[in-house]
């Protein structure tokens, strides 16, 4: 190589660094890592669906569970990744046979989720039939839990709860949750819905919580912790103190019951334990909800402070089946600052200002060590659609993200972390499967880690779905992203360079180096209103 050419290089090198990003050793700004597929499945076919992550405590290292309803098998799979999301294979199988359709006519999620204890152990909570062939509500669904020592490499698994044949109002169970005591990582809740939704039930649904002493080796009996209105599946949290807290959506009747002319609205309500799971406190309405509502809310307790937050979407008018009713869905979350006796005002986490309404759903919450609280949800504001009738289902979304740092008092502007927007007229979110559930999210301090299912590789006619991870690395420490394409920034280096060597030696050091991730602006709290 030439002195001149060998100088033009070092100096286009020291451009391109100081044009990308500060020295060593000075604060970097948050950036998003490249999305991940990790599901190896070459199925043209294909829908994986409903991913939640979780992060071990112990070793960082990340487990992600998804099932595809379309498979042979339908099983529930989960995946590992050693490095913080770049590389991921796919490890132990949870299920035991005979039972092994964990995504069973593909009910709504989640079909699974899953936690680690602070030991280190990771548990993995779901439910699943035999490939019985038969029709939905005459199937028995069983809920087990799946614990492993060594980060979802080879599991344990206990049934939680026998499904009866013949009672369809106990033997259709469906949406395990999952909360482990973060002091007492041996006592660990699952919960779950239990009951038809048809005309021919005779019970309410029910609102189950089981405990275990023992990690999860043995549960005791189911409690419903619904009033006689009935309720849906449970989301669960455990505070320093081992009080366990849930709130749930409530389901008003008994479907064979006859129909009121005015559809009830239908509140968020909220039960305690303090004696470890066997009773519970009577339901308090939290938030009023509304006449029709998708997903249940999801809940996270801090550990350190006993503060409760909960996350969910829903239409901001509680009369959503009024006629002529056009409002979008939001993202909303409340928060209580003494264990769930008071809950401050309603507050909305969606930013988009845009003229048009569009919807946001399926959030996901989860709680660094820290103490900053994560959320990341589905949203539509670059959606072409304006019918909210069908935005959800043939618009596109794209995942968005949201912290606080105080408690939820302030939340940062919104952030996008999908490279891509995700086409809804693909796949089995839509397309009358109606196969998701709230975005995968885990957190550390210095990175939050996200998980949804995508339909890039899909069209029309496949309609192939699958799971895809990236990570928001939040003080600076950048993760090597793969990609095939050169980053422009190199681009401009060869072109000020010249051709010839020049970029030769670019595409050298693009290869060796992998793209930079997408940086993100620094974030700067906004005040909501609590």
């Amino acid at each position: 190589m030439g002195k001149g050419v060998g100088r033009r290089l070092a100096a286009g090198v020291v451009a391109y660094a100081a044009l990308c990003g500060p020295a060593a050793g000075a604060a970097q700004e948050p950036v998003v890592t490249a999305a991940t597929q990790i599901t190896p499945d070459l199925n043209p076919v294909r829908g994986h669906s409903t991913p939640q992550i979780a992060s071990n405590p112990r070793t960082g290292e990340l487990v992600a569970v998804e099932s595809d309803p379309r498979s042979a098998t339908r099983s529930c799979a989960v995946h590992v990744s050693t490095d913080r999301g770049r590389s991921w294979f796919v490890a132990g199988d949870p299920m035991v046979k005979p039972f092994t359709d964990c995504s069973f006519y593909a009910e709504y999620g989640p079909y699974a989720t899953l936690a680690f204890g602070r030991d280190g152990t990771l548990y993995v909570a779901f439910v699943a039939s035999e490939p019985l062939n038969r029709i939905r509500n005459e199937t028995p669904r069983n809920v087990f839990l799946a614990r492993s020592e060594d980060s979802g490499r080879t599991f344990e698994t206990t049934t939680v709860f026998k499904a009866p044949d013949g009672n369809q109002d106990r033997g259709l169970n469906k949406g395990p949750m999952l909360a482990v005591d973060p002091k007492a990582p041996a006592r660990l809740y699952v919960g779950w819905r239990q009951g038809i939704f048809a005309t021919n039930a005779v019970e309410k649904l029910k609102t189950n919580i089981a405990a275990s002493a023992d990690g999860g080796r043995h549960f005791g009996d189911p409690v419903d912790v619904s009033d006689e209105r009935g309720g849906d599946y449970p989301a669960i949290a455990v505070d320093g103190d081992g009080t366990v807290h849930a709130v749930y959506w409530t389901r008003t009747g008994v479907a064979s019951a006859p129909a009121p002319a005015t559809p009830p609205v239908r509140p968020l309500q909220y039960v305690r334990s303090t004696d470890r799971g066997r009773t519970f406190t009577k339901p308090e309405p939290i938030d009023p909800g509304n006449q029709r509502a998708d997903r249940p809310p999801l809940l996270v307790a801090d550990p350190k402070s006993g503060a409760l937050y909960m996350v969910w979407y829903a239409n901001a008018e509680a009369n959503n089946m009024a006629q002529g009713f056009r409002g979008d869905l939001e993202i909303f979350f409340r928060a209580s600052d003494d264990g769930g006796r008071s809950w401050g005002d309603r507050v909305t986490l969606n930013d988009d200002k845009g003229a048009s309404k569009v919807h946001q759903s399926d959030p996901g919450i989860s709680l660094a060590p820290n103490g900053r609280i994560d959320i990341a949800w589905y949203d539509a504001r670059y959606t072409p659609v304006v019918d909210l009738s069908t935005a959800t289902e043939k618009g596109f979304q794209d995942v968005f993200y949201t912290s606080s740092a105080d408690g939820g008092r302030t939340f940062t502007p919104n952030v996008r972390i999908t490279d891509r927007s995700i086409d809804r007229s693909i796949g089995l979110w839509s397309n009358n499967v109606d196969s998701h559930y709230n975005v995968g999210i885990a957190s550390a301090d210095d990175a939050v880690f996200f998980a949804w299912q995508d339909s890039r590789n899909g069209n029309a006619q496949t309609n192939a779905e699958d799971v895809y991870v990236a990570a928001l690395e939040i003080e600076g420490s950048v993760v090597e992203a793969s990609s095939s394409s050169m980053p422009w920034g190199l681009m401009a280096l060869g072109v000020a360079l010249g051709l010839g060597v020049g970029m030769t030696a670019i595409v050298l050091f693009s290869r060796r180096s992998g793209t930079a991730p997408r940086p993100v602006p620094a974030p700067s709290a906004t005040a909501v209103k609590r």
